[in-house]
């Protein structure tokens, strides 16, 4: 028998294959500009969480599900919660930097990280790496992903990520969970209407073909079977968005939809802070594309109405 392959020394090639379902789930993404999408934003963040979840065997009773809906805490699982807040703070992250690891840590572990130490620990069918390699592995495919993130489609990067961090394996459990998570942030960052893009419950549905196209990149020593199932999932995961959760424009742009998705809750911003929330430069540019649409739509609303040109004038979310 073959020596297995360590996959995280796999490389990825762009087949036909690959680049045809990119451009079909860009194509996707495109049919967005005639809609608007309407989302129960507490209610999405618990979804991805509640199919998390289930992937780990576990479920919530119906009065769980919704008090996590509305955002509140699960005493018989915690973990429900801190994964509600891990998903409802993805797009204020930077999913190319090693930090972003730190940060599920934090979340999901109360008592100390269980990093793995032992390459024999999780019983997989290939070599993991040793524990004292992972840092400088984990350092790498974070550098990469950085260095290449305008060069490599956000789509596909996402796809390589979460195998990556599947494939070191740096916990003694939820590797999974870390490695999607980090691949979602990835896409938020991308285009936000991937925060509601319930790629979990298709993770969920289809977690036997995800292992398969898992084990079929291992045995090849290259990812392409696994960024083929992922960009399968993605489109089938927008499909389901414009199918279920949008109708024609409207009252709304995806660029308000943008800046509702940076915003906090009942926190007020200037114009500026805005500026900043977005990476952008022009307040004009900011007054005209994002605030003054999303005063119209009635999404946001003014610190002082009575005086809208107020050089202190501040908006947050209706």
């Amino acid at each position: 028998m073959a020596k297995p392959t360590e996959p995280y020394k796999c490389s990825f090639s762009i087949s036909y294959e690959i680049a045809d379902l990119l451009s079909r789930t860009t194509y996707q993404l495109g049919k967005f500009s005639m809609l608007t999408t309407s989302h129960a934003q507490n209610k999405e963040y618990a979804s991805s969480a509640l199919y998390i979840l289930n992937n780990l065997g576990t479920s919530l009773r119906n009065v769980e599900r919704r008090g996590l809906q509305q955002g509140s805490e699960v005493p018989s699982t915690p973990l429900a919660y801190e994964l509600f807040t891990l998903f409802k703070n993805i797009n204020r992250v930077d999913p190319y930097d090693r930090s972003i690891l730190t940060n599920f840590e934090n979340a999901i572990w109360k008592e100390g990280v269980p990093y793995r130490l032992s390459r024999k620990a999780l019983d997989l069918p290939y070599p993991v790496p040793m524990h004292a390699k992972v840092d400088d592995l984990l350092n790498g495919i974070f550098a990469y992903a950085k260095a290449n993130k305008k060069r490599i489609h956000p789509l596909i990067l996402s796809a390589v990520l979460m195998f990556e961090i599947i494939s070191i394996a740096p916990y003694r459990d939820y590797n999974g969970i870390c490695g999607a998570y980090v691949a979602k942030a990835v896409l938020v960052d991308y285009d936000p209407i991937f925060a509601y893009a319930p790629t979990e419950r298709f993770l969920w549905l289809k977690k036997e073909e995800s292992r398969a196209a898992f084990a079929e990149s291992v045995e090849k020593g290259d990812m392409a079977s696994f960024l083929a199932f992922m960009l399968n999932l993605y489109s089938e995961s927008l499909i389901y968005i414009r199918k279920y959760k949008c109708k024609p424009v409207g009252t709304t742009s995806r660029l308000v939809d943008k800046l509702l998705s940076k915003m906090e809750d009942d926190t007020y911003y200037s114009a500026a802070e805005i500026c900043e929330l977005l990476g952008l430069k022009s307040r004009l540019g900011v007054q005209l594309n994002y605030i003054r649409p999303a005063l119209e739509a009635k999404k946001i609303v003014m610190s002082n109405p009575g005086a809208p040109t107020d050089r202190n004038q501040r908006y947050k979310k209706a």
